[in-house]
């Protein structure tokens, strides 16, 4: 056991010394036993920064010590000594709604209740040992988790421009915009035909649907632009946008900005106003049209 947490130690080591690059998340990891660590470190190295805490204390106090930081969170259900991590969570949620939640929690129905528990408290995605919690499925959690929390931040900022009816477009957009990519393939995720959501729009009064989503995926787009150090060329790959040359046009066309232009603090809040602004032109136009 002592040599077992000797080699996990110095693998702890050597991943605590990576030098960040821009787009390698950083990850803190509180309350872990040293054989859920030993499978972070295994599933990281050389793929994401990692600090560990030892209590859920700890990791509260390192959160408000780090205002940049970190991209997510790893935490059990429960400390050793048999806290829950609810609290911590909802806490995290609140004060930032920007870092990805994943919990580390055992399966079965005897851990059901703390699960769901969990979930309404704002995890964003949950690991399962000795079932997903090695290699690439943990590289994978990491990476759904931060796309669900972008996506939940996004809708977050589009919620009061967006009108509610077409709440449920703009976030079925948000949820899966590596595949979502067209107006067919959005009315087919939500079960409609083409002509509903176009309905949809008209009785909002909002721009037709191919908008709906271009500016969705915009939006997504200028988050990741402003909170990782992610190349236009990497993001434009992850959205299954045609090429990079086609997100930089997209992005000039609608926005009146260059992508590079969104880069740091406030690119997201650039392309809400240039939505804002659209949806002002369009009152106005149909104002006119009215006259």
């Amino acid at each position: 056991m002592i040599a077992f947490a000797s080699s996990v130690m110095r693998r702890e080591a050597e991943l605590l010394g990576v030098t960040r690059a821009a787009d390698t998340p950083v990850v803190f990891a509180a309350a872990m036993s040293m054989q859920q660590r030993a499978r972070l470190v295994d599933a990281f190295r050389h793929r994401a920064v990692l600090r560990f805490l030892d209590s859920f204390h700890a990791l509260s106090h390192a959160l408000r010590e780090h205002l940049d930081g970190p991209d997510a969170v790893v935490i059990p259900a429960r400390d050793a000594t048999g806290v829950d991590a609810l609290a911590l969570v909802g806490e995290i949620a609140r004060e930032r709604p920007r870092t990805a939640i994943i919990a580390y929690v055992q399966a079965g129905a005897q851990h059901s209740t703390d699960i769901r528990g969990l979930a309404a408290a704002g995890v964003h995605q949950f690991v399962f040992p000795g079932f997903d919690d090695s290699g690439i499925a943990l590289r994978a959690i990491l990476g759904a988790a931060r796309r669900q929390c972008a996506a939940d931040w996004v809708m977050h900022k589009l919620w009061p421009i967006v009108p509610v009816k077409l709440h449920p477009v703009i976030q079925m957009a948000l949820a899966r915009p590596d595949v979502i990519t067209t107006v067919r393939g959005l009315a087919d995720a939500l079960g409609v035909q083409r002509h509903t959501l176009f309905n949809w729009c008209v009785q909002s009064k909002f721009p037709s649907p191919e908008e709906v989503l271009i500016w969705a995926r915009l939006s997504l787009v200028a988050y990741y632009l402003e909170t990782t150090g992610c190349t236009v060329e990497t993001i434009a790959l992850e959205l299954s946008f045609p090429s990079d040359t086609a997100l930089r046009n997209a992005m000039k066309r609608y926005t009146g900005h260059r992508a590079t232009e969104l880069r740091g603090p406030g690119g997201l809040d650039t392309v809400i106003a240039a939505l804002v602004r659209r949806l002002g032109q369009g009152s106005r136009a149909r104002k006119l049209h009215l006259e």
